[in-house]
């Protein structure tokens, strides 16, 4: 593998509740005039997947617990919103400089639990949650398409976070289907013949952070994004999700 092609998806559709994600994928890249290959990548900003299952959330309808009333009046913040973020949380890791770091209950460490106000209707208070079940929704996608045009394709469903020690966001993966998200070189060989004893290298990551240069973080309308090129198929398949570490294991907590 010595280059890798990233195209973006162009016009491609707002998404509304209840929408056939699937269908609109595969019309996207029939109006872009792009042929799928065995091996291509698709990925996805979580967004439209959360829009497409109706992830939203009306901030008027929340009633906040006493943590949250707490919390708020503490953080200067709508309780409503704090209600929202425990809701989607395992644990509150911290809320110094009047951020609030959780535990999602995926696994993951996010900010406000990854809950979103930006690209979303503002005519409501509305705001957007995390998919409930991120790797099968990037099951679905990955059979319905590879399915539908008789091919072997993967699909990852990206995300942006922050991380430690970093300024600013990028994209990661937050979930994927039919991909090597994690590759495992313990045993293989250096240039010099030295013997890997604990590289792993997070592929899916990898990939998401390239595409998210294409997708933006603003009005660029480019949620869907096909990776070409990518040769990884000697190496076990397995769920981006599972990339997230536990307390125990997590080098930085």
């Amino acid at each position: 593998m010595d280059h890798l092609n990233l195209i973006a998806l162009k016009k491609f559709p707002l998404i509304e509740p209840g929408d056939d994600l699937n269908k609109i994928i595969l019309k996207s890249i029939s109006d872009n005039n792009i042929s799928l290959e065995d091996g291509d990548i698709i990925v996805i900003a979580q967004k439209i997947i959360s829009k497409s299952e109706n992830r939203y959330i009306n901030l008027d309808d929340v009633i906040p617990s006493q943590d949250a009333l707490d919390l708020g009046e503490e953080l200067n913040r709508d309780p409503a919103f704090i209600q929202s973020i425990l809701d989607e949380s395992k644990a509150i890791i911290s809320t110094e400089k009047n951020v609030i770091i959780v535990e999602h209950n995926l696994g993951f460490i996010h900010i406000n639990a990854g809950i979103d106000r930006s690209n979303i209707p503002q005519d409501k208070n509305l705001v957007l949650l995390l998919p409930t079940d991120p790797s099968n929704s990037a099951a679905i996608i990955e059979s319905f398409i590879s399915r539908s045009l008789n091919i072997n394709i993967s699909v990852v469903i990206t995300d942006s976070m922050s991380r430690p020690y970093r300024s600013g966001v990028t994209n990661f993966a937050l979930a994927s289907a039919n991909m090597q998200s994690l590759i495992d070189l313990k045993g293989e060989t250096d240039i010099y013949g030295n013997t890997l004893k604990s590289t792993e290298i997070a592929i899916a990551d990898e990939l998401a952070a390239a595409a998210g240069l294409l997708m933006g973080q603003g009005d660029e309308l480019k949620p869907v994004i096909l990776i070409k090129g990518f040769s990884k198929s000697s190496y076990d398949i397995n769920d981006a999700l599972d990339l997230t570490v536990d307390e125990k294991n997590d080098l930085y907590r």
